[in-house]
């Protein structure tokens, strides 16, 4: 299990960029030092950004946890 900066391998987000309740399935370090999160939605389109900074993801809320899980 990583945990890294308050952040939870396998645990949902809201991603800002993405509007989206997400998973987060990975984090890396990129150049210059920045973290990058990869993350995966299960209604994924061609617009969906699957890596964005880790300042994006915010704590996701019951509600949008319930609304994830309907599908």
């Amino acid at each position: 299990m990583n945990i890294t900066k308050g952040l939870k391998v396998g645990s949902l987000y809201h991603s800002r960029a993405n509007n989206k309740v997400v998973r987060l399935v990975s984090l890396d370090r990129i150049k210059g030092g920045l973290q990058v999160a990869t993350i995966k939605h299960h209604k994924q389109d061609h617009l969906f950004e699957s890596e964005v900074y880790i300042s994006d993801l915010i704590k996701a809320t019951a509600d949008q946890v319930k609304a994830y899980f309907k599908r």
